[in-house]
């Protein structure tokens, strides 16, 4: 058996009638070449497989980034939001505080928790978050932590609303009596012309020449001169009397009380309600009477007062 050959012979034929072109190459040479090329494909794998996993982990960043944008438009308008409704509880609080100087109200004792407990954490706020959402990791839980941060500040706000709504149903509850009290209280004239005669105290009765208790004010008028309810009220009494002749009564309500006596005519009813200003009947000179002259009387939980304190016009 001859000795085996170091090289291999290689035949390149171009086409069936050409002459056939031969070269030679050594086997250890191949052997290197084949060795190489192996290596090279190896590499070239390793970088392709690499280039698959970045491309997957630009595409993921790119949607991260997707993400990000839109929860930034989202805690932006969150933000805003809180902010608005923070404005507003300002505002109702200074309205709150001057109402209550108005109404000779005492300040309200605010009891709101502060928004952020446990631990000593600080809120989440949109600077920082925003901050966290670009420099955190995919898996990092940041949006709920927000989410929860958010939520504590929209509970204090809950709470201070209920609190604003009790003050302000207390404010209107003292405004309402206000307004009941003064719509009740006897504070004009109930006749437009006419001058005192005899004022409320002691005097000298006309019909005993005794010194007697006048209980009202005596309104010298002409006869027919329209007499005004002073205050809102419901008429109570209206009546012939014997000594205050045709003569209505007036309950105003929180314990006041108006009557009109010696009238010529009544023009309301038992029952009827009536405003300040609106006509009841006119001037006479019923009952025991000198002359034509209104009879009027101030009652403040039973007890007659001095009808001028109440008259403002």
């Amino acid at each position: 058996m001859g000795k085996q050959s170091s090289v291999y012979t290689i035949f390149v034929l171009p086409d069936p009638t050409s002459k056939p072109y031969t070269f030679s190459i050594k086997k250890k040479t191949c052997h290197v070449l084949l060795a190489g090329l192996s290596v090279v494909v190896l590499i070239l794998s390793g970088f392709f497989a690499q280039a698959i996993s970045l491309l997957g982990d630009v595409t993921e960043l790119n949607i991260l980034r997707h993400e990000t944008k839109g929860h930034r438009a989202k805690i932006q308008s969150v933000e805003q939001s809180v902010d608005d409704l923070k404005k507003e509880m300002a505002r109702l609080e200074e309205l709150d505080k001057k109402l209550r100087v108005m109404t000779d109200l005492p300040p309200r004792k605010v009891n709101i928790a502060p928004l952020a407990q446990g631990g000593g954490e600080e809120p989440l706020s949109q600077d920082n978050l925003l901050s966290t959402l670009e420099t955190s990791s995919p898996t990092k839980n940041v949006v709920p932590n927000f989410t929860s941060s958010i939520g504590k500040e929209i509970a204090s706000l809950k709470r201070q609303a209920k609190e604003e709504e009790k003050s302000l149903l207390e404010l209107i509850q003292v405004i309402f009596e206000a307004k009941s009290k003064w719509e009740a209280t006897p504070s004009i004239w109930p006749i437009q012309e006419g001058w005192v005669t005899s004022g409320f105290g002691k005097r000298i009765s006309p019909f005993t020449g005794r010194l007697a208790m006048h209980n009202g004010l005596d309104i010298a008028s002409q006869r027919g001169t329209p007499v005004l309810a002073s205050a809102v009220g419901t008429v109570i009494q209206s009546h012939a009397d014997p000594a205050l002749g045709r003569m209505i009564k007036i309950d105003h309500g929180h314990g006041r009380v108006t009557l009109y006596g010696h009238l010529e005519k009544q023009i309301v009813i038992v029952g009827q309600e009536v405003a300040r200003g609106e006509m009841i009947g006119y001037v006479g000179s019923t009952g025991r009477s000198t002359g034509p002259h209104l009879h009027y009387e101030v009652r403040i939980n039973g007890d007659s007062v001095n009808p001028s304190k109440y008259i403002l016009n």
